[in-house]
């Protein structure tokens, strides 16, 4: 825990100083920036309005199996289980604490919202296990499941099980912006066209969430001199909106 000094607790700000120390979980000192507790502290507001609509039981009509609403969130809960996959290996390889910080936020996160979008599917009596083969046809971007926008393909998975230190910091980093990237895709056209309060809500929460994170992630990256193309790693084609950082680059999926 920091110690704050009483004549500046109360300052404006207080305890998101750029090198506010905490300790990461395996007795180490680290720094946590300014911006990481805003995303923390972004999380926390995401999952006190979740908490919010969770429990007023929304009475909006039930979509249709075909619906964005249900697509997206059949699309949503497979696409943030590789998220999570990919934060665990991350907690189990890395060494960088600001990067692990990620992680840990991550799996917390987002296997929360799993069990809300799985709570909502089961309320409209949608089994998780009837999904479609083909995603994001609500969308009309039809692909197969596990090529959806941003997800690490099974080399990139690979490297993740067999990564360790630096290497593995850097490629968590590079592929969970492409992986956020996709996921704020999905999210924002959902929050546009869904017919339902709950999505709505739950999309625009994502993309703001995810938005702030990638931002987050970097600066931590450079922060830690971490490689920006570690091996192994091609950036991904998020339709609609390239690559912001690295460039015009071919499919990695």
């Amino acid at each position: 825990m920091n110690t704050i000094d009483d004549e500046t607790s109360d300052a404006p700000g207080a305890g998101l100083n750029d090198d506010a120390a905490f300790d990461d979980g395996e007795g180490r000192r680290a720094t946590r920036s300014g911006g990481q507790w805003l995303a923390m502290a972004a999380a926390m507001v995401f999952l006190a309005g979740s908490l919010g609509y969770a429990a007023g039981a929304r009475r909006d009509r039930v979509p249709g199996a075909e619906s964005v609403d249900v697509g997206f969130l059949h699309d949503m809960i497979s696409h943030h289980e590789q998220a999570v996959r990919m934060s665990n290996l991350e907690l189990i390889n890395g060494v960088v604490p600001e990067v692990q910080v990620f992680g840990r936020e991550i799996v917390h996160l987002q296997s929360y919202e799993i069990g809300l979008m799985e709570r909502q599917l089961a309320l409209w009596g949608r089994s998780r296990v009837a999904r479609p083969d083909i995603a994001m046809a609500w969308m009309d971007q039809a692909v197969l499941v596990d090529s959806m926008p941003g997800l690490a393909g099974r080399a990139e998975m690979r490297l993740m099980e067999r990564g360790s230190g630096r290497d593995a910091d850097a490629l968590f980093v590079a592929l969970m912006k492409d992986h956020h990237r996709g996921g704020i895709h999905m999210a924002e056209y959902a929050a546009k066209h869904s017919a339902t309060e709950f999505v709505r809500d739950i999309a625009r929460r994502m993309a703001a969430a995810q938005t702030l994170e990638i931002r987050e992630m970097e600066f931590a990256r450079r922060t830690a001199g971490l490689a920006d193309q570690p091996a192994g790693y091609v950036p991904a084609e998020i339709p609609g909106t390239g690559h912001p950082e690295a460039g015009d680059h071919a499919e990695h999926h």
